[in-house]
């Protein structure tokens, strides 16, 4: 430390400490930190750390949030500040936090596949159950465009 006088912010550090673990576990399964994956591991986190009690408090904080755009149709996505904020203020199981999670790794799509993931979106085929596997989806449709 620089300066005897600066505190070292525990809490943090575990928090790193425990968001680094589930990285690791995530690239020995072979998977990528893609946006969506780190939201994940984010909600694992703040679980973690602050037991399923704190995880709702963290949700319903009173914290003032600026209003976010929807989007007109429902063909559109959601801005990327949007999706972040729906992101770090949903619970991991809710409708939320699906819609987020979707509409970010959705960007890039043509037409055609973006209309197709949206409206499997609002129909709710899209489920935390599939969550994962919808997402992997999407990213392979996108490779496939290269």
């Amino acid at each position: 430390m620089a300066n005897d006088n600066e505190q070292v912010d525990w809490d943090k550090v575990n928090r790193g400490k425990v968001r680094y673990g589930f990285a690791l576990e995530l690239y020995k399964k072979g998977g990528e930190l893609k946006n969506s994956e780190m939201g994940r591991i984010e909600a694992f986190v703040d679980f973690v750390m602050d037991s399923a009690d704190g995880l709702k408090k963290t949700m319903t904080s009173t914290k003032p949030t600026k209003k976010k755009k929807e989007p007109e149709r429902s063909d559109e996505l959601l801005s990327k500040e949007a999706c972040q904020d729906i992101i770090t203020t949903a619970s991991e199981g809710s409708k939320a936090f699906i819609k987020g999670m979707v509409h970010i790794d959705a960007e890039g799509l043509k037409e055609d596949d973006l209309k197709k993931v949206l409206s499997a979106l609002d129909s709710g085929k899209i489920t935390m159950d599939n969550l994962q596997s919808s997402l992997d989806k999407i990213y392979v449709i996108k490779q496939g465009y290269k």
